[in-house]
């Protein structure tokens, strides 16, 4: 009897954390493309290849470069980018936006966002989209 009750609360357990759709799996970031929006309404994309493990995306400037992953650590590599001047609240969104970056320690995936987390705790969230809309800002 005690088996059987044990059994009954572990497949509960594994039904509840199932739910959670919760996942740190490299190739569930291959060719998937992602959007957050500050609170100043500067958008930033993020995209990652489907075949290489290089990821491109755009605030003003377009940026692309490699990333790689191990379990749920994340690390990007150094960023190459056009040299576009735009709005200035844009353009300090982008250079936080590449230092935060450089620093982004690992990444979850939980229903259709992306969390990014820095060695300092700080965190974006971005939300997937099927398409980058060009172009992103304006």
């Amino acid at each position: 009897m005690n088996v059987k009750y044990f059994a009954i609360i572990g497949a509960v357990a594994a039904l509840a954390a199932c739910d959670n759709k919760t996942t740190n799996n490299a190739d569930a970031l291959r060719g998937t493309n992602y959007m957050a929006t500050t609170t100043d309404g500067v958008n930033i994309a993020l995209s990652f290849d489907p075949e290489n493990d290089t990821v491109h995306g755009q605030i003003v400037n377009l940026y692309n470069g490699p990333y790689s992953i191990d379990g749920n650590q994340i690390k990007f590599g150094d960023f190459a980018t056009t040299m576009m001047m735009g709005p200035q609240n844009a353009m300090n969104v982008e250079q936080a936006y590449f230092q935060f970056m450089q620093g982004a320690q690992t990444y979850e995936i939980t229903d259709s966002q992306l969390i990014l987390r820095d060695n300092n705790g700080q965190e974006i969230i971005f939300d997937q989209v099927d398409v980058i809309p060009e172009p992103v800002n304006e």
